[in-house]
């Protein structure tokens, strides 16, 4: 079978005529019956098998798309969630510091107290910050209506006591102001080296829950914050937005803990949550440097409710042609019956048949000898013709090259044998020159005849596509990703290992966003966001890669670059670029800085360790005065750091 052909209209094809009912006087009696009830229960069979694949493969789809949802969701959660830790850790290490480098004076005291609430305005997300003694009393921190209390007897304090690092705690209930809360604690080494104390943050249950609140998840869908013990730190769930159920419990379900047993780090799983018995498919992603992890979930009735509207429509379009059929075999077992009526039955079968046909979603064409003896309206009207223009035009003008045609042709050759299919799904083009996705199916009914469905997915094929950027791209700037932006500096490793050129990773943050964002509101804030990158776009070149990793961080691949100099001077156009004023739909104008650390990379590098090495220089430009630039060499030596 070749399929380069000519197609002739449908006004050419003459349909075989049915044969009068005497043609089956030589069946015994019965015969007729057991034959048409056998067809009827292939065709059951088969339909309701073809309705069940294609059910399945749908939800099999949506499952994914979904999937890839709550992931990307969890990821940058956890990113921003560690992000806000590592701020607090900073804060807490550089009171410690300042305290063991001062002896025991008033002027220590007081010192200590303007460290404690310079720090306290540059952590929003500490609901408190206070200090205790040796014995665990507080001494430092207390609101104005409070009064001294001790938390020598709790395990933080001890924690902390036994450890440089920084101690989070499990969830408790606050004793001060009664709210849950988990506690950042450090410990105080005085001048002389002894144990004077803990320094510790108090972050509130409900400030999690606010930031949560803002995560498109559905109706049902639910974000979760748990400690290292698996113990609930903070929950919002859109359909009990208040509820402060499960807070200090390890209350997961046995899919979800089999989950974390097999990878600790990150994980998806479908169960019904333990806390309200609703399905979800969660995803769980632990924060980055710290012992917690980030729970994102999407009730099944919501990223499922388009597939089961499907299986009502498919399920009874799957019945009406089962039944459709069933009506033309009892038609014509009647017929068979009653002879007198043969005729009219006959033709009332074969307008049924033409009916089914002539659908308006299923183009068909019947091959024989390499030409077409038979097509539907559906096959023109996908291709874009009129009745009978598809006459004499050769199948490989609907390809969208020769090669492509001749592709097709001697792989179904090759693989279509009598009583085998043939499918695959390709690109073909219309009268109009427009490209269309097109599912491909071929059946071999005898050595010289064959028959074709063809199915325009093009819809489905671009719904992927679109799904796939979503996946990848940041929704407000339709810039990269983390996720994508990880990709491309990984890229960037293998061609400077080919070609020896190197690059650079650029970490930028910027300062002032909050002060816009609680002055002028989020929507400002996003059109700050959407300029600076645009900014950013413009100032790099075609082969540079700008992207948002989330809040108000954003990134830079530089390519073919080897020397800091180089890389300084184009982060300082971007950091005077992003200085100058934005003017916002209100007509106000904003203003922000930014704080930038970068790393000079090659082929002998690795990516995790470039993306280290960018942050860690930005944060030192955060922690020395903002507004600056600092450049780090290779990451698999010694940094040489530039300002």
């Amino acid at each position: 079978m070749k399929f380069a052909l000519t197609l002739p209209s449908l006004r050419q094809l003459t349909l075989p005529a049915w044969p009068r009912m005497p043609a089956f006087s030589w069946l015994p009696r019965g015969a007729l019956s057991s034959w048409l009830v056998a067809f009827n229960v292939a065709v059951i069979v088969a339909l309701a098998a073809m309705t069940a694949l294609s059910l399945w493969s749908h939800r099999a789809t949506e499952t994914d798309r979904a999937r890839d949802v709550v992931e990307n969701l969890a990821q940058n959660i956890a990113v921003e969630v560690g992000a806000e830790l590592r701020n607090t850790d900073n804060a807490l290490a550089t009171i410690a510091l300042r305290y063991r480098s001062a002896r025991q004076s008033p002027e220590q005291l007081a010192m200590v107290a303007r460290l404690m609430e310079e720090q306290r305005g540059l952590l929003p997300q500490v609901a408190a910050l206070r200090i205790t003694d040796v014995n665990g009393t507080v001494t430092t921190g207390l609101m104005p209506d409070e009064r001294p209390f001790n938390v020598g007897d709790r395990d933080y304090f001890a924690q902390a006591r036994n450890t440089d690092a920084m101690v989070i705690s499990e969830p408790l209930n606050s004793r001060a102001q009664n709210h849950w809360c988990i506690i950042l604690a450090r410990r105080l080494i005085d001048h002389d080296g002894n144990f004077a104390g803990i320094v510790y943050g108090v972050v509130t249950a409900k400030h999690f829950v606010e930031r949560f609140s803002g995560v498109a998840l559905g109706p049902s869908g639910a974000v979760s914050l748990r400690s290292d013990g698996m113990n609930l730190v903070a929950r919002y769930s859109a359909s009990e937005p208040s509820s402060t159920k499960g807070f200090g419990q390890k209350s997961l379900s046995e899919q979800a803990l089999r989950s974390l047993e097999q990878n600790r780090e990150r994980g998806v799983y479908i169960t019904p949550t333990a806390l309200d018995k609703v399905e979800r498919i969660t995803a769980y992603r632990k924060v980055p440097a710290y012992q917690m992890t980030l729970f994102t979930g999407m009730s099944s009735d919501y990223f499922l409710a388009g597939w089961r509207t499907q299986v009502v429509q498919q399920s009874a379009l799957a019945a009406l042609v089962a039944l459709a059929i069933a009506a033309a075999s009892a038609l014509l077992h009647r017929t068979h019956r009653r002879e007198r009526r043969a005729k009219d039955s006959l033709q009332q079968l074969a307008r049924e048949q033409d009916a089914m046909l002539q659908n308006d979603l299923i183009g068909m064409v019947r091959i024989r000898d390499s030409h077409a003896v038979w097509t539907n309206l559906a096959l023109e009207r996908m291709f874009g013709f009129g009745a009978g223009e598809m006459i004499g035009k050769p199948a490989r003008e609907l390809f969208l090259s020769p090669q492509d045609h001749a592709r097709v042709r001697d792989v179904s050759q090759a693989t279509m044998r009598p009583g085998s299919r043939f499918h695959t799904q390709i690109r073909m083009r219309r009268l109009d020159g427009a490209e269309f996705w097109v599912d491909l199916h071929g059946t071999v009914l005898n050595e010289s005849e064959s028959m074709w469905m063809l199915v325009d997915i093009d819809g489905l094929k671009r719904s992927e596509e679109q799904a796939q950027h979503l996946a990848l791209r940041d929704v407000l700037t339709g810039l990269p990703n983390r996720r994508l932006f990880e990709e491309k500096v990984g890229d960037a490793i293998n061609g400077a290992r080919r070609s020896g050129r190197g690059f650079a990773v650029c970490y930028l943050d910027l300062d002032g966003f909050k002060a816009i964002n609680d002055q002028h509101g989020h929507e400002a804030g996003d059109e700050v966001l959407t300029e600076v990158a645009q900014r950013l776009q413009d100032l790099v070149r075609g082969n540079d890669v700008v992207a948002r990793l989330g809040g108000d961080e954003f990134a830079i691949l530089l390519s073919g670059v080897t020397r800091p100099e180089d890389v300084e001077q184009t982060l300082q156009r971007c950091l005077f670029s992003i200085q100058r004023r934005i003017t916002l739909d209100s007509g106000e104008k904003v203003s922000v800085g930014a704080s930038i650390g970068a790393v000079v990379g090659g082929g002998g590098d690795n990516c995790r360790d470039l993306l280290h090495a960018a942050d860690e220089a930005m944060y030192a430009v955060k922690r020395t005065g903002k507004g600056q630039i600092q450049i780090a060499g290779h990451v698999h030596s010694e940094w040489a750091v530039a300002a």
